[in-house]
């Protein structure tokens, strides 16, 4: 996600994918402002540049025929990889390079920027109606995480939405939701040190696993 301010805004689906964590506050994708992932920029929004963006997001259609004649799902419709508040930075790092080498390949290489051990960092901006449509095309491959994907299954979201959003705030954690955006939450006063950063995943998986 790009440098903030310590007053402006940073969301993030769950947490900055480890891409831009590492690089302190940038976007993991380019709406990817934490990715969009916070730790490198991806394809995923040209605003999260500005905006802070922590987590992957994306859409994509598009139908095809199965087997036995029946219509495939659309992109948007397969599901995508799952990141869980246990997921490991390294698995968490391995699917979003996966999601940007498939845009890569779809035409996007001169719009995207690179990490110094040649992994792709995120978009760039540039041309965005080839960015539309690589996306389209990686749909399938974009991660999402545990609160997004339950924004669109799980008829108990709101309720365990609104248990992270209190459990982070209970322990220091300036965050409110983020509108217009299932899943996802704002740090409103920038990225807390990494002694209150830790709730972040322990309250997801207190409200959105724990039974």
């Amino acid at each position: 996600m790009p440098h903030a301010s310590p007053t402006s805004p940073i969301f993030t689906g769950s947490r900055p994918a480890p891409l831009g964590r590492r690089l302190a506050v940038v976007t993991v994708l380019a709406s990817l402002a934490l990715l969009t992932g916070c730790g490198g920029k991806s394809g995923a929004d040209k605003s999260a540049e500005d905006k802070g963006v922590a987590s992957l997001t994306g859409t994509g259609t598009g139908s095809g025929s199965g087997s036995g004649g029946k219509a495939s799902p659309s992109p948007a419709q397969l599901e995508r990889p799952l990141i869980r508040p246990d997921t490991t930075d390294e698995e968490e790092t391995r699917l979003n390079q996966l999601y940007l080498d498939c845009q890569a390949q779809h035409g996007l290489t001169p719009y995207m920027l690179k990490n110094e051990d040649g992994s792709w960092k995120g978009y760039k901006g540039g041309n965005d109606p080839l960015r539309d449509k690589a996306r389209q095309a990686c749909a399938s491959k974009e991660p999402e995480t545990l609160p997004e994907r339950a924004a669109r299954e799980d008829p108990e979201y709101q309720d365990k939405f609104d248990k992270w959003i209190r459990c982070m705030r209970s322990h220091g954690l300036k965050v409110s939701a983020a509108p217009d955006s299932p899943g996802v939450f704002a740090f409103d006063k920038g990225l807390p040190p990494d002694n209150l950063f830790k709730w972040v995943k322990k309250c997801e998986a207190d409200a959105f696993v724990t039974k």
